[in-house]
């Protein structure tokens, strides 16, 4: 897991931040069309360790993206959960948590909501990106904000990378059957300037009475295929 930084780098940003800002929430709002056109599978994976890091039980859960006749996109489940957890009591309905995260966070009306301040330049595999810190202005009970860091692409200002927590007026974005706080989000491009979040972990722990149990999640996004025309979705979902 990366560390949210505290303070910024030293190098001055290209550009007046204001002008960043704008042309990533120009690049987060060309995504919302593509995200409507576009099936997945989705596939969540619960680990738990014990003490030593020996893997004790899994929890794995598949559902593929669909249109129903209303013509609006949901996930369906491919088959039930392969589930050898001990410790953890997870279900898919305890799933719901991450349902709460957009899955395009950035856009321009969901960026006038942060304080953001640019962080400096990092080379992130091959790709040349700005950094910018996040911190939400205000906080509600029913919506969760960003709190991080995300990793912006220098030529095509798309984000490609996001580091942080997922926070209300409750606090994280988390649950009994769900400690999980921390999120480190890669996206894929799909075609073109299309992309997708591909990859997502999460680390936490969970103390009972048989002492302490480290817990992994993962999420993969793959298989991103159109829609056949006959059954797109007519709306965003």
């Amino acid at each position: 897991m990366v560390a949210i930084p505290t303070e910024p780098k030293p190098d001055p940003p290209p550009m007046p931040l204001a002008n960043m800002i704008n042309r990533v929430g120009a690049s987060e709002d060309a995504m919302i069309p593509y995200r409507a056109q576009y099936a997945f599978r989705k596939t969540v994976t619960v680990e738990e360790f014990n003490e030593s890091g020996k893997s004790i039980g899994k929890f794995t859960y598949t559902t593929e993206s669909a249109v129903g006749p209303d013509g609006k996109s949901y996930e369906r489940a491919t088959k039930r959960p392969d589930n050898s957890l001990n410790v953890l009591n997870l279900e898919p309905e305890d799933l719901g948590v991450l349902g709460k995260i957009p899955p395009l966070p950035f856009t321009s009306t969901q960026l006038e909501h942060y304080d953001i301040t640019y962080f400096g330049t990092e080379k992130l595999d091959e790709l040349d990106t700005y950094i910018f810190r996040l911190k939400p202005k205000q906080v509600e009970r029913q919506h969760a904000y960003f709190d991080g860091v995300i990793w912006v692409d220098a030529q095509d200002f798309v984000v490609v990378k996001s580091a942080g927590h997922w926070v209300t007026e409750l606090g994280d974005l988390d649950t009994v059957n769900f400690p999980f706080k921390f999120f480190e989000t890669y996206r894929e491009n799909v075609e073109g300037k299309v992309w997708f979040s591909d990859y997502l972990r999460s680390d936490g722990s969970i103390t009972t009475k048989k002492g302490y149990t480290r817990l992994r999640l993962i999420v993969k996004w793959d298989n991103f295929k159109p829609h056949p025309a006959s059954t797109a979705p007519t709306s965003q979902p």
